[in-house]
């Protein structure tokens, strides 16, 4: 029998990002949501992998004792000194800002797994050829944030020696995007998916993310933030949990800076200028990554 896992998610607990001259939360997905959401898309596993913390995995995985039929791995994106690298079956926080090598020595230290998520980007950062001197488990050879082709498909040319397992993970930031890439494994459960990886015997599959999905997710997290905005200004905000990143972030804020963002944000949610900055970020995607990668050797790949 064959599973699906998601190996690549992100919850709110994944930190703050730029979209044009804002900052919004990464993420807007709720734990539990996740869990939800992979329930209902058919998926049997799925890796919360937040940006240098545990935080939204270890949530994950309490919430899915009540969803029969889906498992958790505990997960992390680390940014290391060459690039971001993945930690699965993790029970810590590994800290970012280390070297790659030592990275990878702390994941094996917890027992973990490493995975080189879109380890050909040219616009997120990879370790790029780094994968070829590291103790790697798994290449991530399609991500579904990468919409140019260009990064996955030179992940996959990589790969063909046959040294990693190959998977697929959505990258997802909002749940209308989770499980639009998925990796296929035997069996069942976290415990099957360790295996597959190990024996590098999975088989990636997905799509990559829709402008549709895109500008969902943008709205997603200028929709939250400004939510929690007015809650603040009226003096409505919930104390939640005090790890909960978008509370912090707003409480922070001086009263003169919430209404400057929720002018801005106003700006940016009108018609057409989601949809503009996500194609043009597409196009800018296509660009970057369609420069010939050179190996160590010094000489140019071409992709296909």
């Amino acid at each position: 029998m064959a599973s699906r896992a998601d190996i690549h998610i992100h919850s709110k607990y994944s930190g703050l990002a730029r979209i044009w001259f804002l900052r919004f939360p990464e993420s807007v997905n709720e734990p539990e949501d996740i869990v939800k959401r992979a329930k209902a898309v058919g998926l049997d596993t799925v890796c919360v992998t937040d940006h240098n913390t545990i935080r939204g995995g270890t949530l994950a995985k309490k919430f899915a004792k009540d969803y029969d039929g889906v498992s958790v791995v505990v997960g992390e994106e680390i940014s290391s000194k060459e690039g971001e690298i993945i930690g699965l079956f993790l029970n810590e926080d590994i800290p970012s800002g280390m070297s790659a090598a030592e990275v990878v020595d702390h994941i094996r230290s917890q027992g973990g797994l490493v995975v080189a998520p879109h380890p050909f980007s040219m616009h997120v950062p990879a370790l790029g050829f780094e994968v070829d001197k590291l103790d790697i488990d798994g290449l991530e050879v399609f991500n579904a944030g990468h919409v140019d082709g260009y990064a996955n498909n030179r992940a996959m040319e990589h790969s063909l020696s046959g040294k990693w397992a190959r998977l697929a993970g959505s990258d997802s930031h909002s749940l209308a995007t989770l499980g639009c890439a998925f990796t296929e494994f035997d069996g069942s459960g976290e415990e099957d998916l360790r295996n597959a990886i190990i024996k590098k015997s999975t088989v990636p599959h997905g799509s990559p993310m829709s402008v549709e999905s895109g500008v969902k997710w943008t709205l997603e997290v200028v929709l939250e933030s400004d939510r929690q905005i007015v809650r603040s200004l009226l003096g409505r905000q919930p104390k939640g949990d005090g790890d909960d990143p978008i509370l912090k972030k707003v409480s922070e804020l001086p009263g003169h800076k919430k209404i400057a963002a929720l002018g801005a944000s106003f700006f940016y949610i009108a018609p057409p200028i989601p949809y503009l900055v996500v194609m043009l970020g597409a196009r800018r995607m296509r660009r970057i990554n369609s420069v010939p990668i050179h190996d160590p050797n010094g000489h140019a790949s071409r992709l296909f």
